[in-house]
């Protein structure tokens, strides 16, 4: 009884020291962190506020990490945005510079080329030129005694190319500065070129000097202040020897030359009228100037060549031509076609003219298939629709008005009346046109009357005259 009571005794002291040993180890274990007690909720703020985990979940972390690369990724797309904006303006400001110092680069090279041609001008030999009966006499602007009674050439712009290479294009260009000048002067397209071919290829052919003579007395009744086209190549001595110190030349160039040959072929295929030597037709009736004329190759040899040889041979001797006589000229100026429609082309042109105002880029009518015209009518059809500027026609109600019947007046005007039965044609065709143009007159009178213009104002429109027709040559040139 006693050992039993020593035992419990026993294990009630043993009992007691484990859980004073217990209570002894959860003490120490929440003593931490420089001695200071801490409870276990305290612990597990301390440690989710300095390492960011505990009660927050993997998903919420995750989202707070892609939240931040989100950020991230569009703060560097902002910074990116900003820099390509800046690189624009960059590029957009370069941009403007390389044009002020390319219109600079262009204005000096235009001033170069007036200095250069005044330059040559003034150094030029005044060459002594033999008249038709021997007697010498300067050159310049003295004529022959038989040319003194002509009025004085206005011709101060001479555009010459080979053809089919803009000249219709810069014929209305230079028409529009006249206009904005507005002193009644006109540009011509072709103007006499088919008759001074002709002229040219019976100097040589005959080595008479009255064809000299008619060149010159055709040039000095040129009554207008601008000619554009083909034809003049070949006697631009003879025009610098008469009017070199007031004409600025103009030599017009197409790039192209394989085009511009194709063109040349197709046009004298369609139109063979002024191809003579070159078209193989008897519809071709005046000459045109060829190798024979120039002693590199006999008629015959002239002959064998293809259609495209000789235009080749054309466009490379026309172009030589105006780069060898240029000189004679005070004011050139080289444009090529491809470039007629650049802004300092335009202003250089106008310039020539004396003007400060560039005219508009011309775009003519480029749709005009003459394959299925006949060909007695290729001439006129080209004539009606081949230059018709369709940019002005859009804005001038006009214009189509005054090309039509500009174009007919000049067809009837040039009607071949020696044919059989061809005078009567075309007393009928004036008669049905004067009956046509007088119903559309009452119509034009009821409509004025329709919305109130005075007889008196309609009798000042009517007695407006239209701008007579360019008595040009046929574009089959």
């Amino acid at each position: 009884m006693e050992s039993r009571s020593r035992q419990g005794g026993l294990r009630r002291r043993a009992e007691s020291q484990q859980r004073s040993g217990g209570r002894r180890s959860a003490g120490r274990s929440a003593r931490c962190l420089g001695g200071l007690l801490l409870s276990r909720v305290r612990l597990r703020r301390w440690i989710e506020n300095r390492l960011g985990i505990g009660t927050a979940s993997t998903e919420s972390r995750l989202d707070a990490d892609v939240k931040r690369f989100v950020d991230a990724l569009q703060a560097e797309l902002v910074a990116a945005k900003d820099e390509s904006e800046r690189y624009r303006r960059i590029t957009e400001e370069r941009g403007v510079i390389m044009g002020r110092l390319r219109d600079e680069r262009d204005g000096y090279r235009l001033e170069w080329e007036a200095a250069s041609a005044e330059l040559r001008r003034l150094a030029r030999k005044r060459l002594a030129v033999v008249s038709d009966n021997g007697a010498t006499r300067p050159s310049g602007n003295g004529r022959d005694a038989a040319l003194r009674n002509s009025p004085p050439s206005t011709l101060r712009v001479l555009c010459v190319g080979t053809g089919r290479d803009g000249t219709t294009s810069l014929t209305r260009m230079m028409q529009e500065v006249f206009d904005n000048q507005g002193n009644g002067d006109r540009a011509v397209h072709e103007w006499a070129s088919s008759e001074l071919n002709e002229l040219f290829c019976q100097l040589k052919e005959t080595n008479d000097p009255s064809f000299a003579d008619q060149i010159r007395q055709t040039i000095l009744d040129c009554p207008h202040a601008c000619v554009v086209g083909n034809g003049y190549a070949a006697v631009l001595p003879i025009i610098a020897e008469l009017l070199g110190d007031q004409v600025t030349l103009v030599h017009l160039r197409r790039r192209d030359r394989a085009a511009c040959i194709a063109s040349l072929v197709e046009n004298a295929e369609l139109s063979p009228q002024n191809h003579l030597y070159y078209a193989d037709s008897p519809a071709a009736r005046r000459k045109r100037p060829t190798a024979f004329h120039f002693g590199e190759m006999s008629r015959q040899q002239w002959m064998d060549l293809s259609l495209a040889d000789k235009f080749g041979w054309y466009y490379d001797r026309t172009h030589a031509l105006i780069e060898r006589y240029k000189s004679l000229f005070p004011n050139t100026l080289s444009v090529d076609t491809e470039d007629l429609n650049a802004d300092n082309v335009r202003l250089a042109l106008a310039q020539a003219a004396g003007s400060a105002e560039a005219p508009r880029a011309f775009h003519v009518n480029r749709f005009v298939d003459l394959r299925h015209v006949p060909p007695d009518r290729r001439s006129f059809v080209q004539r009606l629709l081949g230059q018709l500027d369709v940019q002005k026609l859009a804005h001038d109600d006009l214009y189509g008005l005054r090309q039509v019947l500009n174009e007919m007046v000049y067809h009837l005007s040039h009607f071949p009346d020696a044919a059989p039965g061809a005078l009567d044609e075309l007393r009928w065709t004036l008669s049905e046109m004067h009956g046509l143009l007088d119903n559309r007159i009452r119509d034009v009178r009821e409509l004025m009357e329709r919305v109130g213009v005075p007889s008196e104002t309609a009798g000042a429109v009517n007695g407006h005259r239209a701008p007579q027709a360019s008595h040009g040559a046929h574009p089959g040139r």
